[in-house]
């Protein structure tokens, strides 16, 4: 499905697997060239799909002169590569989600590392294996694909007679950005913002620096500065009052911490147990890829209580641990 969400600026929506069942790319259209904002994922009847709703317009992929992207997760990024063969288009991301984009194209340097990172947060090897696979899974759904720029914060770049700024929202993912088209007030969130469910937050493996919680949310402080009408996101309905939805949002986290903290009470635990409890047994019915961004999602939780100091971190046997400090 193509919408028009400003003149000569278009929403498509495409298929992807997963609950939340589709993905939007953005359109934008200036004489014969088609800069694309996201691409969709790598799917049977995904290109045609995306080949058709450009025809529409009159248009055709061999126009795309640029292809943008917010991050570089499978859903947003599968299709790049193939774009960028049948149309020779300039692509642009950040420096940091180009650097996440070369870790999956050595895959088994990412499944060694990941191997380490799962058990040292106390996962059993059946699951560390489980969680293996989804990351080969993800790797083989990542093309190759050729950057011609990378995207600074806050500059400001032009296409046809539209300009948008590049803004840096880490959080969700490491080098997520948003493009900011001020004139029109409008927004090209990708995932940083919802507007039915708070965005998973991404821990990376290459860097236990990075806090995505704190990350995340200095990155929502920067947007609810701007002057926004309109969030146009990867996932959902566009919608307004950005304002509100940044509040909702910081309460989920809180609520999420505050439910952890709890659980910490009764004994030190790892990631993986505490994971386990919060869960509890809706797991039964969940598949493994779920598990997996659950068992994340934990981990960003107990990063960001570790640095409010409200949580301790100690080492047992080589596995981490935590409890109430």
């Amino acid at each position: 499905m193509i919408t028009e969400i400003s003149d000569n600026f278009y929403r498509i929506t495409l298929p992807m697997p997963f609950r939340l069942r589709h993905v939007h790319a953005y359109a934008l259209v200036d004489g014969r060239d088609v800069a694309l904002f996201d691409t969709g994922m790598i799917l049977p009847g995904a290109l045609e799909k995306l080949e058709a709703d450009l025809e529409s317009i009159g248009c055709s992929t061999g126009q795309i002169s640029d292809i943008y992207l917010t991050h570089v997760h499978t859903d947003h990024c599968g299709m790049a590569g193939i774009l960028q063969d049948k149309s020779k288009a300039n692509l642009h991301l950040s420096e940091v989600a180009h650097q996440v984009h070369s870790h999956f194209q050595r895959v088994d340097e990412l499944i060694g590392q990941a191997r380490l990172f799962f058990t040292k947060h106390g996962v059993p090897p059946r699951d560390v294996e489980a969680i293996v696979e989804e990351i080969e899974d993800v790797s083989s759904r990542i093309p190759k694909f050729e950057v011609q720029s990378l995207l600074r914060d806050h500059e400001v770049r032009r296409f046809g007679s539209r300009s948008f700024e590049v803004v840096f929202t880490p959080g969700h993912a490491a080098g997520h950005v948003c493009f900011f088209f001020r004139d029109e007030r409008l927004l090209l969130a990708g995932d940083h913002i919802l507007p039915y469910i708070p965005p998973s937050l991404s821990p990376n493996i290459y860097d236990e620096v990075f806090q995505p919680l704190p990350s995340y949310l200095q990155s929502l402080a920067i947007i609810e500065k701007m002057s926004i009408d309109t969030v146009h996101p990867g996932h959902g309905n566009s919608f307004s009052g950005v304002e509100e939805r940044i509040r909702e949002i910081r309460a989920h986290h809180e609520l999420k911490k505050e439910a952890l903290r709890q659980v910490l009470k009764s004994r030190p635990k790892t990631t993986f147990e505490l994971c386990g409890d919060i869960i509890g047994n809706a797991a039964a019915n969940w598949d493994d890829w779920e598990k997996f961004m659950a068992l994340n999602d934990t981990y960003v939780y107990i990063q960001a209580l570790k640095h409010e100091g409200v949580i301790q971190e100690t080492i047992q046997g080589g596995v981490l641990c935590y409890s109430v400090g």
